[in-house]
């Protein structure tokens, strides 16, 4: 119970490190979704292209606001693990948070991905995607402590 008390203080007096790692984030999986990976992705889901004129802010809403939540939560755990290990660099964060992303992202999608018969590449699309964001937010959290 004392550690979750801890991760609610932690987001009270981190405030601003949380929200920039929620920005970093925003803007990879922007670029990550759109212009480097975008038609990629679209065509590896199975999804038709949308067109401009259909395409509206508020269908991106739920995986915006589940995005926010899921980096909210994430960002104020990996603080407070920041905050109960000896970090002497950004290498040591970005272990940590490797070494999270493994067991709860990775491996998770992967399970996920083979049950429903996603593409292999979408599997190492998104897993890699995960990673590059969660390097992200544990550099921020890091320079933020």
């Amino acid at each position: 119970m004392m550690h979750v008390i801890a991760i609610g203080q932690y987001v009270q007096t981190h405030v601003l490190g949380i929200f920039l790692a929620i920005v970093v984030s925003y803007i990879i999986g922007f670029l990550w979704h759109g212009p480097l990976f975008g038609k990629l992705w679209i065509k590896l889901n199975g999804i038709k292209q949308p067109k401009k004129e259909d395409m509206k802010f508020s269908m991106m809403l739920p995986g915006l606001t589940a995005n926010l939540v899921l980096i909210f939560v994430q960002s104020a755990v990996m603080g407070r693990a920041f905050q109960l290990v000896s970090m002497t660099s950004v290498a040591d964060a970005l272990i940590i948070a490797t070494l999270l992303w493994l067991p709860f992202t990775a491996l998770v999608i992967i399970n996920i991905y083979a049950w429903v018969g996603k593409p292999v590449k979408l599997m190492m699309l998104d897993c890699a995607h995960a990673l590059l964001s969660m390097w992200a937010v544990a550099t921020v959290l890091y320079f933020t402590l």
